[in-house]
């Protein structure tokens, strides 16, 4: 099986454990800064490693030559949609913006199942790691004294739901659209494939420009993390943390 972790992978799993580990030892708001993001370029590597795997699967060979099995958090980057944009969402409104990009061949695929589940696949992934982060929080939250690395990691939980509620949104340019695209009429899918580049776009502005937009999906994602036993507070608190240039 082609499945490999990269020097690059090993390289940003190092990071993110090392500002764990300086985060625990001597608190700030720039650790926690570093740590989330670096935890973050994680969960998208894997994402987009679980459209690559499954795409794969159905029948795209490309994806091997590619290295989109390798946990290459280079070969999933896209400068506007897995860097800028994403911080920018970060930043200014504590989404969770889908990022990254693997570019596979549907045309290889055997099946329209086939082509539908791996678009399905990377919001698996993204689900996955939401799992794993709240066992990890329920394991260490302690509500009179809190560890800064499980804030933190309450903070990541959170942006891993409004990832997960925003990639499946039927919008072209998104999963939840990928989902469908394989079961709509050639002629819909070849109408719709001009602007899927600016879907991305368009969601980021609605986010941000139309009012109550954000705070339905910040509502959302915070029913989905409840549900998985993560503290609101510690959300919270990992946003207050994550945000230190806002702190007087």
């Amino acid at each position: 099986m082609p499945i490999t972790l990269s020097r690059n992978g090993f390289i940003l799993i190092g990071l993110f454990l090392a500002f764990g580990a300086a985060l625990a030892a001597a608190p700030s708001g720039p650790l926690v800064f570093a740590f989330v993001l670096a935890g973050w370029m994680i969960s998208v590597g894997v994402h987009e490693f679980g459209h690559a795997f499954v795409a794969w699967r159905a029948g795209d060979t490309e994806v091997v030559g590619k290295g989109y099995l390798s946990f290459d958090p280079l070969k999933y980057a896209d400068l506007s949609t897995s860097l800028i944009l994403p911080v920018i969402a970060l930043a200014l409104g504590g989404i969770g913006f889908p990022g990254g990009a693997v570019y596979l061949r549907e045309d290889l695929m055997r099946s329209r199942m086939g082509r539908s589940m791996s678009s399905l696949a990377g919001p698996l992934g993204t689900l996955l790691v939401l799992i794993v982060l709240a066992v990890v929080i329920a394991a260490g939250w302690r509500e009179q004294d809190t560890s800064p690395v499980i804030v933190a990691l309450a903070f990541l939980a959170f942006l891993q739901a409004t990832a997960l509620i925003l990639n499946l949104l039927p919008i072209p340019g998104l999963d939840g659209y990928g989902v469908l695209r394989p079961w709509l009429p050639v002629r819909v899918q070849r109408a719709v494939r001009k602007f899927e580049a600016l879907g991305i776009l368009a969601l980021l502005a609605l986010l941000f420009l139309v009012p109550g937009a954000s705070g339905l999906l910040i509502g959302t994602a915070v029913l989905v993390t409840d549900l998985l036993g993560v503290p609101r507070e510690a959300i919270v608190g990992g946003w207050d943390a994550f945000t230190f240039w806002k702190q007087d």
